[in-house]
């Protein structure tokens, strides 16, 4: 575990209201783990020394967005997408989610920008090569 609940309600949020409940925190955390795995090339889990605030500031907002991204995904299912526009008198609708950060591509691109703002500047980005 790269940060607990604690961390995340004083340290991150500062405050704020808590995006992801505490019940669902452990889950969510854990898949930001993995995420932060790929990234680091597993060197987050050979060393604790390396759980910076910037890593567990990264953490908490990578484990935000999976936790949104996975609600709007649930919401979009059952309503069929996000509505893009809806004219009352033909009922009609159209769903659009080609420009949504919760699309597979849109998480990916999200999840790229707030490991590279967060640990650009670490080294725990950088392969070796």
């Amino acid at each position: 575990m790269y940060v607990n609940y604690g961390y995340y309600e004083s340290k991150y949020l500062l405050g704020r209201e808590p995006t992801v409940p505490e019940d669902d925190f452990l889950f969510w955390e854990k898949q930001t783990e993995r995420v932060l795995n790929q990234y680091t090339f597993g060197r987050l889990n050979a060393d604790t020394e390396l759980l910076s605030d910037e890593v567990k500031d990264c953490a908490c907002e990578l484990t935000e967005l999976l936790y949104q991204a996975d609600k709007s995904a649930q919401q979009a299912a059952v309503q069929g997408g996000v509505l893009q526009s809806y004219s009352n008198d033909g009922e009609s609708g159209t769903f659009d989610l080609s420009q949504s950060t919760f699309t597979e591509e849109g998480k990916a691109k999200k999840i790229r920008e707030i490991i590279h703002r967060h640990l650009g500047n670490t080294g725990l980005l950088y392969r070796g090569v």
